[in-house]
């Protein structure tokens, strides 16, 4: 894997497509020789309270990269308990999901009013809005959450708006996929926009490059901070 530097975080599905694990932190790919040669195919989680899987559990394992690719792995689980997960990746059986340099999603966590539901041909106005919150947006469409007494199904149209660095976007965006958890609580609903003018294009962008920045510049932060302690403890120990 070339270690952890270019990640930037990791998702694990269960074969229903619900997200079980997602790491930031707390991951490795510890190397091993196989004939000689060093091999680090496999990760490894250590934490509390992790799910625990069956050996030789299915799951799908989704490596997020900085660089905006998403890279989808067809594993087995190795070993399982509440305080570590090993789960060897198998490179041949790896997929790009999809393009991301120009459709770059970025976490957020931005509030949004959703308006109107469009079902099976019929149009449902919300009276007042409903509040929802945006928590990952790119040139192709949002992760969001809204509170319903029914939940929401694949195919229904949102139509939404939400403030953007003081600009306001007005759009719709349809369901692609239902988010849960492992005891089947809702988690979210990942969502495509009908489509993007050229200012809605621009002002997407624009805020995403912001965020980008802004996420740069604290983790410049941490390496420095990171780098000052190390090097008090080195002078202390000396």
């Amino acid at each position: 894997m070339k270690g952890k530097k270019g990640i930037r975080n990791i998702q694990i599905f269960n074969q229903n497509n619900e997200m079980i694990l997602e790491c930031t932190k707390n991951y490795s790919f510890p190397v091993k020789y196989v004939s000689g040669k060093p091999v680090d195919n496999v990760l490894m989680v250590k934490d509390r309270n992790l799910p625990e899987l069956h050996r030789g559990a299915v799951v799908d394992v989704v490596i997020n990269t900085k660089a905006g690719d998403r890279v989808k792995y067809f594993c087995q689980v190795d070993f399982s308990s509440s305080n570590q997960l090993n789960i060897t990746l198998s490179p041949e059986r790896a997929r790009q999901l999809e393009e991301r340099r120009r459709y770059y999603k970025i976490k957020t966590a931005i509030n949004c009013r959703v308006s109107e539901l469009s079902r099976d041909g019929s149009l449902h106005h919300y009276n007042p809005n409903l509040y929802g919150k945006i928590y990952d947006i790119n040139l192709g469409g949002v992760f969001l959450f809204v509170e319903t007494q029914e939940r929401y199904k694949e195919g229904d149209i949102l139509s939404f708006n939400a403030i953007l660095n003081e600009s306001k976007l007005e759009n719709s965006a349809k369901v692609l996929r239902v988010r849960t958890n492992k005891d089947g609580e809702l988690q979210g609903y990942g969502c495509a926009f009908t489509s993007v003018d050229n200012q809605q294009e621009a002002m997407i962008s624009a805020y995403v490059n912001y965020l980008q920045i802004e996420e740069r510049r604290m983790e410049l932060e941490r390496e420095k901070l990171a780098k000052e302690i190390e090097e008090q403890v080195a002078s202390g120990a000396s």
